[in-house]
């Protein structure tokens, strides 16, 4: 025996069009903060970086060439560095600059370069999402979802 089931033809109303992410969502300016430091000292910025909230450091391996001179007039021995790039909030700036001052107080061997350059577009929103950490006002909320 055949069962017909009768389905209702549901009518489907055309869904207004959204309104750009940018209108939706309050949007954080974004930087690249730069920190060129001596090598084997990189672990620390990045994990001092992520206690202030920043989600994403990488950090590349470079070879110091400076003149004879400057090497002369700086007494620099050690050429090898560590780059460490660090996506933030512009807000974040002030912090970041304060860890790696403090740090290159330590000693002649923790002294650096750090520097930012603000970050003037970034395609997609997910990707902006996790650059900016927007969430974080959900995490730090307590509100967070875990699994």
């Amino acid at each position: 025996m055949f069962i017909k089931k009768l389905s209702k033809k549901v009518q489907h109303h055309p869904k207004a069009p959204a309104l750009p992410f940018e209108k939706r969502e309050t949007l954080q300016s974004l930087s690249l903060f730069f920190t060129i430091i001596n090598r084997h000292q990189a672990q620390y910025y990045v994990k001092a970086y992520q206690d202030v909230g920043c989600s994403l450091s990488m950090i590349m391996y470079a070879h110091s060439m400076p003149p004879v001179e400057i090497l002369q007039l700086l007494g620099a021995d050690e050429t090898k560095k560590d780059i460490i790039m660090t996506v933030t909030r512009t807000e974040y700036i002030p912090q970041l600059k304060k860890i790696a001052e403090e740090r290159f107080k330590i000693s002649k061997i923790s002294k650096g370069i750090a520097f930012a350059i603000p970050i003037d577009a970034v395609s997609g929103i997910a990707i902006y999402k996790f650059l900016a950490d927007h969430n974080k006002e959900v995490r730090t909320n307590g509100n967070a979802v875990t699994k």
